[in-house]
């Protein structure tokens, strides 16, 4: 059930994705600017309340926490098609939807990844990891192409009801799971400020966590810009139609999807820290293709190139998420994840406003360049540290699942990485 909730809210979030710059773009007449604000609100919660989020998941019970954030969303997002069939949608109400549906994906998204260990053992984590971005890539690859499709033929903004469907429907999938996790101890002389620390300088003294952080941090920031780009990209420069440009953009999902089907097998045949860092190095590359694409033949390009970046991101994101899994311990692993989160995506933000600001300066194509040449840079604090000489990342022989024993403490000390989105 969590597998399939999980999924069927990824499917809706891939719908969404395409259809809110869509609704800005077409049905508001939106610029670039005002599309970038609107995917900014949408993450601006992890700037907000990043840290706070792994705190409050510690303190609930998970499984509820993510039914509430599952019905706050589908209500939330429920107002889009509502107010314009009214004629009173606008862009600063598009920002507040964002700004809701981001917080409630902030608190889901934490309770998500630390309720995993608790359902699944240890050593089972990497492949359950895997299923669950193998099958969350396939919504997302079948998500932006249905959508293309819905949109051409109903409109953007009732699309968007199919989001509302997939929360409703996650939340009653949760609803159905059996574990019942423990009650979270609550002591209420404990204040929330100590323990945020606690989870932030465990993050930045591992020698392991922290490189992969700034990577990550840096693939997030630029990347950001580069997503934010994209639909405007396709819609404006290269004069493409709703049904094609979801059409490709379901391509990003067949990319991730590569990538979490090959991680585990690329990590068995070199070792699981040297897969981290061919995808933290490869992705970037082949995301050069992308601004050098035209319509037609050209269009090849631009396939090859977000294939291959999404690819590079997803494998990143498995192999990073299980160690965090598999080593932290777990009474941190809340925060430690909230922190993780609220660095790396705390700048997506900042790289959406910058991304839509560059288009504006100089050109949604030239931007697209420029994003595209600084991330090439993101992984070097990975090729200037000693990870670059590793072989196994993970561990699984010696892998608690997050119980800081000396086992645990090994993995660090021989092997390296952190994080991703």
């Amino acid at each position: 059930m969590l597998w399939f909730g999980s999924t069927i809210s990824s499917f809706g979030t891939a719908v969404t994705t395409v259809a809110f710059p869509i609704v800005a773009l077409v049905n508001l007449e939106a610029t670039t600017f005002e599309v970038s604000l609107v995917t900014a609100a949408g993450v601006t919660a992890w700037l907000l309340l990043g840290l706070s989020a792994g705190v409050w998941v510690e303190r609930t019970e998970r499984r509820r926490l993510m039914i509430a954030c599952d019905v706050v969303r589908a209500l939330a997002l429920a107002t889009v098609p509502i107010t314009l069939a009214a004629g009173a949608l606008t862009v600063p109400h598009l920002i507040i939807v964002a700004l809701i549906i981001g917080t409630g994906s902030v608190l889901y998204d934490v309770a998500n990844q630390t309720y995993l260990p608790s359902v699944v053992p240890a050593q089972e984590l990497v492949s359950s990891n895997s299923k669950l971005q193998a099958s969350q890539s396939a919504a997302q690859t079948a998500g932006p192409a249905l959508s293309g499709v819905i949109i051409q033929f109903i409109g953007a903004a009732l699309s968007l009801l199919i989001d509302v469907g997939t929360y409703v429907l996650s939340a009653l999938m949760l609803l159905r799971v059996r574990h019942r996790e423990a009650a979270p101890k609550r002591n209420p002389s404990e204040r929330m400020l100590p323990q945020i620390r606690e989870g932030l300088r465990y993050v930045w003294n591992d020698p392991v966590f922290r490189p992969l952080l700034i990577v990550v941090t840096g693939l997030n920031l630029f990347g950001s810009a580069f997503d934010t780009l994209l639909i405007p990209f396709l819609l404006r420069d290269m004069k493409m139609p709703p049904a094609q440009i979801g059409a490709l953009l379901a391509l990003a999902g067949v990319g991730a999807l590569l990538g979490a089907a090959f991680g585990p097998l690329l990590t068995r045949k070199v070792g699981s820290a040297r897969a981290i860092m061919l995808a933290a190095v490869v992705g970037p590359w082949l995301g050069l293709l992308v601004p050098a694409s035209q319509v037609g033949w050209g269009l090849g390009l631009f396939v090859i190139g977000l294939v291959g970046r999404e690819a590079g991101i997803a494998m990143y994101s498995l192999l990073a998420r299980s160690f965090r899994q598999m080593t932290a311990p777990r009474h941190l692993l809340a925060r430690i994840t909230a922190t993780v989160r609220f660095v790396s995506w705390g700048v997506l933000p900042i790289g959406a406003v910058g991304g839509g600001a560059l288009g504006q300066l100089m050109g949604i194509r030239s931007a697209i360049w420029a994003i595209c040449i600084a991330l090439l840079f993101t992984p070097l604090p990975l090729m200037l540290l000693s990870v670059r000489k590793l072989q196994q990342l993970i561990d699984q022989g010696s892998a608690t699942g997050g119980a800081g024993s000396p086992q645990t403490a090994s993995v660090h000390s021989v092997s390296g990485n952190g994080d991703k989105r």
